[in-house]
């Protein structure tokens, strides 16, 4: 290797160092990450082989992504690039260097980045990209900017301003173009319409209509942009779906007309208008949905009509293919990838797309654009300041997330997973059609959809936020007792044995999965020490003593969920979809704000209603729970407040109180006012104190003075 080749490479990786760069990441080629390489690094020449520039490029990048960043970070005059990947001692990493050819192609290019289904998160984290890397993308490339819909319902960004600071955040990026989703409508046609009024770009749809006229004004069915000589015509599709995945009364005075119908016309217009190219912002998406297209259904119903792209949403799938001759693309949910389409027209008028998927990890390279990121602050300041508002007082503990070290609704049913599950079933009511009223109506939440509990006393807006960290939407479904028994089965299999001593339930591989179900409307019984298969004893409705039948086809029920449970690649992805409903956070607090009569009243929901039974329950047996005391001068023995009200004894030796209590969870405090803990023989909270090796430690109280806060 030439020393001063090796040496300009080693300077140059100081100095991204120096500035600030992240530990050495590793990187992969079409997906897969060689086990030796600490870094990769962009070296550029100029046509007479001419060192002209070094760049580090961060992050496990796919080929795809790595080609986008060589082109884009070509430095003055290079003519060609050598990609390496590097050790941390500086030594190349197996085989030969990927060599690019730099230079412009033939006819004129345009860059679309886009996006769909944010919900909310434009706020950059190890998983969202965050709009102000995005801003500094579409700057460096002079890019079109566009987003395929359902941006402004969602994480409490969104949701606590009715969708304005979303706005906000997308005019600052410098958003270009956006098409209608069907949650857009979540707050009612008069929001829609003063937020279409708030953006600084185009909010289309050209098949949407508010009492006979679109919804997005008379110029909200397309727009041209030019960038670089490319004149791109954009036109807009919301969903027919949107009648049933959206509260009726949010959609008073809604139309939609055909999707095809319209999208032959808006290509004809806009070609008319001097387009070089038609791109379809589509909210569509790829599964099938009564009333709708999807965007492949359209792409085949396009052909030949000079439609050439589909930015599409509404699925939450990342999608990049080519459908008679249509580019399709979507990127996802939750602001995990950018799409960046590069369009090509040629001299003769033809037109090459190239669509590449930008991962979180091509962003590490991205410097965050200081304006954007500036607004960003100023949202969150003011949303900080609207989750600390209070909504109530809460008697009893909502127990979630992982309690000395166990995910506890990932082993048994938690009164907030009760919660979530009654919240999706009223707010099911709300939304199904009149024909599918009167249905039973059941609700499953995934243990690992909710990740932190909310603790007896004052209750904030950020309570609930906060333990629902997910842009989740609440859906419906129609479906069997057969098929919730197939799902039912597949959910409690990570449970693989019972100790009848104690109660206590084994996961399988020692973990617990947060596929675990928490239950509305219904109760299962179980058995953990069954084969796998063939766990599931027993489902009820809520309020019948009569077991559904395992292999009942016919009877109709509604099963009620959020969309991670209900995706494409969920149990029931074959079940017929009925309603979507809003965001699951918002259903939460408008059920918690019910049942406390706007907070007038405590929240106290019990911390079982016996929703999920092992085939080895014992209501007669008993299990010692150890707590660990804090404090001085501890006494030989301690009363405990455990459930809110009974008063138990318990023995205290070395620190730790041991009180001997029922088959099940329980909340425990010393004092009226302390935050309680929480122990539960078939988790093993308060019963091992290690597990698997690892040290779990006692749930822990405070005794003395002062304790009571």
């Amino acid at each position: 290797m030439n020393r001063i080749f090796k040496r300009i490479l080693a300077l140059a990786t100081a100095a991204f160092t120096a500035a600030g760069a992240a530990a050495l990441p590793s990187f992969a080629a079409d997906g897969e990450k060689p086990a030796e390489a600490a870094f990769m690094a962009a070296v550029y020449y100029d046509a007479e082989g001419r060192l002209t520039g070094v760049r580090r490029i961060n992050g496990a990048l796919t080929e795809g992504e790595l080609d986008t960043l060589v082109d884009l970070y070509a430095s003055d005059g290079a003519a060609r690039a050598k990609v390496f990947a590097w050790t941390a001692e500086l030594e190349p990493v197996g085989g030969e260097a990927k060599t690019y050819a730099l230079g412009d192609g033939d006819g004129r290019s345009v860059v679309i980045l886009h996006t769909n289904d944010m919900h909310g998160s434009l706020v950059g984290s190890g998983s969202v990209i965050g709009s102000d890397r995005v801003a500094a993308l579409k700057g460096l490339e002079d890019a079109i900017l566009a987003d395929g819909g359902d941006a402004v319902q969602g994480v409490a960004l969104a949701s606590q301003s009715k969708g304005e600071d979303v706005i906000k955040i997308m005019n600052a990026a410098g958003y270009d173009v956006m098409a209608l989703g069907n949650h857009e409508f979540d707050y009612g046609t008069e929001r829609l319409k003063a937020l279409i009024d708030m953006a600084e770009f185009p909010m289309l749809s050209a098949n949407t209509y508010l009492d006979g006229g679109l919804i997005c004004g008379e110029d909200g069915d397309n727009v041209i942009i030019e960038k670089n000589g490319v004149k791109v015509g954009f036109f807009a599709l919301t969903t027919a779906g949107t009648l049933t995945s959206t509260k009726p009364e949010n959609l008073v005075g809604v139309t939609f007309g055909d999707e095809v119908e319209t999208a032959k016309a808006q290509v004809a217009e806009l070609e008319s208008k001097g387009a070089d190219v038609t791109v379809a912002l589509t909210h569509m998406g790829v599964l099938e949905e009564e009333g709708s297209y999807t965007s492949e259904a359209l792409a085949k119903e396009m052909k030949g009509t000079g439609l050439d792209a589909i930015i599409d949403g509404h699925s939450h799938t990342v999608v990049n293919e080519a459908v008679e001759g249509i580019t399709i693309a979507q990127t996802g949910t939750g602001g995990a990838n950018v799409g960046r389409m590069e369009i090509t027209v040629a001299d003769d008028g033809s037109v090459s797309i190239d669509e590449t998927m930008l991962s979180r990890a091509f962003f590490e390279n991205v410097a965050p654009d200081p304006a954007v990121a500036a607004v960003i602050d100023g949202v969150n300041g003011e949303l900080e300041e609207t989750l600390k508002q209070p909504i109530g007082t809460n008697a009893a503990t909502l127990w979630g997330g992982t309690l000395n070290g166990i995910p506890v609704a990932r082993a048994g049913e938690t009164n907030l997973g009760d919660l979530i599950c009654d919240a999706m079933i009223a707010e099911a009511e709300d939304i199904l059609p009149k024909d599918k009223r009167g249905l039973p109506i059941v609700a499953i939440e995934n243990g690992g959809g909710f990740r932190t509990s909310v603790p007896n006393g004052e209750m904030t807006v950020g309570s609930f936020i906060n333990c629902l960290p997910y842009a989740n939407a609440v859906m419906t479904k129609e479906i069997t007792p057969a098929a919730l028994y197939t799902g039912l089965e597949s959910f409690v299999s990570s449970i693989v044995k019972q100790t009848a001593e104690t109660g206590f339930l084994e996961p399988k591989n020692a973990n617990y999965s947060g596929s675990f179900p928490q239950l509305g409307g219904m109760s299962l019984t179980f058995d953990p020490n069954a084969e796998t298969g063939s766990k599931v004893s027993a489902v009820y409705l809520e309020g019948s003593d009569k077991p559904l039948g395992r292999d009942d086809a016919e009877t109709k029920l509604v099963l009620v969920s959020n969309d991670y449970v209900m995706g494409s690649d969920g149990m029931f992805k074959d079940c017929p979809d009925i309603a979507e409903g809003g965001g699951l956070t918002e259903a939460v607090l408008a059920y918690v704000n019910e049942l406390t009569e706007n907070g007038a009243k405590p929240l106290d929901i019990p911390i079982s209603e016996g929703r999920i039974k092992t085939a080895a329950h014992d209501p007669e047996r008993t299990y010692s729970a150890h707590i660990s005391v804090t404090g001085e001068n501890l006494p030989a023995s301690l009363t405990a407040i455990v459930d809110g009200s009974e008063k138990v004894v318990g023995s205290v030796t070395d620190g730790v109180l041991e009180l001997e209590l029922p088959d099940g969870p329980h909340a425990v405090k010393l004092y009226e006012n302390q935050r309680e803990v929480y122990v539960n023989n078939y988790s093993g909270n308060g019963l091992i104190n290690e597990y698997m090796g690892f040290a779990l430690g006692w749930p822990e109280l405070a005794y003395g003075e002062n304790s009571a806060e």
